[in-house]
């Protein structure tokens, strides 16, 4: 497919979406696509589905019964067909996502899928279930199903140990952020100077920065503060407490205070994992954070 022309680099990325998307091979398939937020997931992921007319369906944090009602609503303006959906359980859900590939390879995505295991903490099983290699609905199908999720602990949880959906995924992508050689391209900065003391070049500051995706660029403020002092470091940013926004969308965590003290730890200039410890004030040769 063809790459959009306002993407910037992601070369890596669109490749692997590209080829698992139009892959001709009967039988459905899954992949699971992670990584933080602002990295430009959705973009990626909606860009696949307008080009090979796919179908895309953000979750939202909802009731199941409201998810259900969100994404009969989200297919029924999608395929058009003569009556509305309206799904009783996420079985017929899933179903419905397998007939969407009876012709043609077609890429499903669903994003911000924690939202749905959440409200609906089967659904991971309900989705090995219909991917089952001998089950006649997903022989018959070439959907292309795409999980998509900013919590990376639950996203990586998907797959590992005994987790439902290990072994079921064709695909699995973890979109980084752009290093800091590649921030500087995306915010057309040459300067090797910075004005953050802590940073060796002036490209770590949008790389620490940006507050945008990091997919297609966007006018940058016109302003004399510092980068660091008006984004990281500035009260009225939400990079200030990007830290516990991070903590706080990882469902699966239930001590956040070992990992804010963690944080202080290093901020407090602790590099070492025997500095942590000693902060912490627990042995080094133990497992800082479980």
């Amino acid at each position: 497919m063809e790459r959009p022309a306002d993407m910037f680099d992601r070369d890596f990325e669109w490749s692997a979406l590209s080829r698992f998307a139009t892959d001709a091979q009967p039988g459905a398939t899954m992949g699971v696509v992670s990584g933080r937020r602002r990295q430009g997931k959705t973009y990626l992921l909606d860009a696949i589905c307008q080009q090979a007319g796919g179908f895309y369906f953000g979750a939202t944090q909802a009731t199941e019964a409201e998810s259900l009602r969100l994404f009969g609503e989200a297919l029924t303006d999608h395929t058009r067909p003569p009556t509305p959906f309206h799904f009783a359980d996420w079985h017929e859900a899933v179903d419905a996502l397998l007939a969407l590939g009876a012709d043609r390879p077609v890429p499903v995505v669903i994003d911000e899928f924690p939202y749905l295991a959440q409200a609906t903490p089967a659904l991971p099983s309900i989705i090995q279930q219909a991917f089952g290699p001998r089950r006649a609905n997903r022989v018959g199908s070439r959907t292309r199903l795409l999980l998509c999720g900013s919590a990376m602990s639950f996203m990586g949880g998907l797959l590992s140990g005994n987790a439902p959906l290990r072994g079921r995924a064709g695909l699995e992508l973890v979109v980084p952020p752009l290093d800091y050689r590649l921030a500087a391209q995306f915010w057309d900065i040459d300067d090797p100077r910075s004005p953050c003391r802590s940073t060796p070049w002036s490209a770590a500051r949008p790389h620490t920065g940006a507050s945008s995706s990091a997919t297609t660029r966007r006018p940058a403020r016109t302003t004399s503060t510092p980068g660091c002092l008006r984004t990281v470091l500035n009260p009225e940013s939400p990079l200030f407490r990007e830290a516990r926004y991070l903590l706080a969308e990882e469902s699966q965590l239930r001590d956040q205070a070992l990992y804010h003290s963690v944080l202080a730890a290093v901020a407090a200039g602790n590099g070492t994992r025997g500095g942590i410890a000693g902060y912490l004030g627990r042995k080094a040769p133990m497992s800082v954070i479980r």
